[in-house]
């Protein structure tokens, strides 16, 4: 078996080289990695290099591929994602340098006699225009964006996120650089290599089938109570059963890292169950038990707690921001309840930390820097009582121009949170319409995304480009029921007006004041709309 299977370690110079052309199997997925995945990358890259001063490696995972011996062509069998994502990282950095030499080397790991990476057919031709070809970075589709398939818009969101990071203020020319010579000699990957693609597939395959389906929380149980000694079981067994029955399996396995977040103060690439033996010193008599007595199973009823909204005086703000992330701001939830506080400095805490969270994911910050911040929060509700001295709850101006940038966006419907901060604003007018759902809930264009030439639109959207300018904008987004949204379909603005004033949501009924829907008006209401929502945060438009 040993020698159908060759593993060698490959760094980031040579994996994208003559070395392998790269082709996707059929049975390969297609590309899903979104902003959250690729930003968490470049962060983690970049974390890594500063840590190492540039001489630690940093290890991006492993791949399965299948080539003869000798030959280039390499069917990508396991690592699509990280391989398409290297490439979009690669071409943007490539179309951000200036140096002609440093265009060139980028242009390389992109492109040689053929490209390093063949795309699925049906994102080849946007994946070369818009990422591979030199300059294609820069260039945006003329078509609308509704017309690109699920793995085309994942592709230039990506691409237009990293090119975002990559030319802030964050990233000086010199820091690009010297990252590009990190990833070229400093990233490695594990290349597991055997000669033929059905073998490769059924090796997955055999994994995946015998795989047991374990809950996370299961696995991190297990791992644990090994460490437990014999006699210590059966309460250890009840607590976590009790702790289990009070949050689920999903929270169950969460809060064991944010416990050792509070712990640890810092990210870890460990298992969680690792992490937290190591750190409560599980190596120590009743260390275990005293864990579980003391810790989890207090820290599972707050949570229990602010998951049911007991507490009157945050259950507002916790619901809000389970809409968002149910789990983010959970470590300074817990640690700030498990101190005596004020009722009037616990409302200011969980209201900041409400805007804090939200805006966060509304500019389009990587998991880990929202983490980072966090991380950095705990350390403030550490050293002191007073809210208004918590400089890590404040809306920087860099946090803020980021959540205006993407609030103003031509693509505002093509965010993940779209739904949710229409929801936000609706709250904030009075009523809360729930969460968008096929049967209940739906996204209404007002200005259609298409409509027939002769249709009453076209007198203020002459053209194509005048529709996908406005279109998709937070301004001409409202919810409805599914039945509105039905009879509403690409009708003039009068008959919608009409349906829209008799709609049961108050936000829909609004659009109707609105004697006519032009570019001015749309851009108004997504100024409108915004206003609603920083008002509601108390941040200065």
């Amino acid at each position: 078996m040993h020698e159908r299977i060759s593993v060698s370690v490959v760094p980031l110079r040579t994996l994208f080289s003559e070395a392998y052309q790269f082709r996707l199997p059929y049975f390969q997925r297609a590309y899903a990695w979104q902003t959250a995945e690729i930003g968490r990358l470049l962060t983690d890259i970049v974390a890594a290099m500063r840590e190492g001063g540039g001489e630690r490696g940093y290890f991006l995972g492993k791949l399965m591929v299948a080539r003869k011996t000798g030959e280039a062509e390499t069917a990508l069998v396991d690592g699509h994602q990280r391989v398409m994502s290297l490439t979009i990282l690669f071409a943007v950095l490539r179309d951000l340098e200036s140096d002609p030499l440093r265009q060139e080397l980028l242009g390389s790991f992109i492109r040689g006699t053929t490209l390093r990476l063949t795309p699925q057919d049906a994102m080849a031709v946007t994946c070369d225009r818009f990422v591979q070809a030199p300059g294609g970075t820069s260039l945006d589709p003329d078509e609308d964006l509704d017309a690109l398939s699920e793995t085309e818009r994942n592709v230039i969101d990506n691409r237009d996120h990293l090119r975002a990071e990559l030319s802030s203020s964050d990233y000086t020319p010199e820091i690009r650089q010297a990252l590009v010579g990190y990833l070229a000699d400093k990233c490695c990957v594990i290349v597991s290599s055997v000669e033929d693609v059905e073998e490769a597939w059924n090796f997955l395959k055999t994994e995946e089938e015998t795989r047991v389906d374990f809950t996370k929380a299961d696995r991190a149980k297990f791992r644990l109570f090994a460490i437990v000694r014999a006699e210590e079981r059966a309460e250890s067994q009840s607590i976590w059963s009790a702790c289990e029955a009070m949050i689920g399996p999903d929270d169950m396995h969460a809060l064991l890292g944010h416990l050792r977040t509070l712990k640890k103060r810092k990210q870890s690439g460990k298992p969680v169950e690792s992490d937290i033996a190591e750190s409560y010193g599980f190596n120590k008599p009743g260390a275990c038990l005293s864990f579980l007595r003391n810790d989890l199973h207090p820290a599972a009823a707050r949570l229990a707690d602010l998951r049911r909204g007991t507490d009157p005086v945050v259950r507002a703000y916790t619901e809000r921001l389970s809409w968002i992330d149910p789990q983010l701001w959970v470590p300074p939830a817990l640690l700030w309840l498990q101190r005596p506080r004020t009722d009037v400095q616990t409302a200011l805490f969980f209201k900041r930390l409400d805007r804090l969270v939200w805006m966060m994911k509304i500019a389009g910050y990587d998991p880990t820097k929202q983490y980072n911040r966090i991380i950095n929060l705990l350390g403030e509700i550490d050293r002191t009582e007073d809210v208004a001295k918590m400089r890590e709850l404040e809306v920087t101006g860099a946090l803020r121009e980021g959540a205006l940038s993407n609030l103003r966006s031509t693509t505002f419907d093509a965010k993940h949170y779209c739904g949710r901060v229409l929801r936000r604003i609706c709250l904030s007018l009075g009523q809360d319409p729930g969460p968008i759902e096929k049967n209940t809930l739906t996204l209404e264009h007002v200005l259609p995304r298409s409509f027939s030439s002769k249709s009453g639109w076209a007198g203020a959207f002459p053209n194509a480009r005048a529709v996908r300018n406005y279109s998709h904008r937070l301004g001409n987004l409202a919810l409805v029921s599914p039945a509105e949204n039905q009879k509403l379909a690409t009708l003039d603005w009068e008959t919608k007006r009409k349906i829209l004033a008799q709609s049961h949501f108050v936000s829909a009924r609004r659009l109707a004041d609105a004697p006519a829907w032009t570019p001015a008006r749309i851009l108004e209401r997504t100024e409108e709309m915004i206003g609603i929502l920083f008002n509601d945060w108390e941040i200065k438009l």
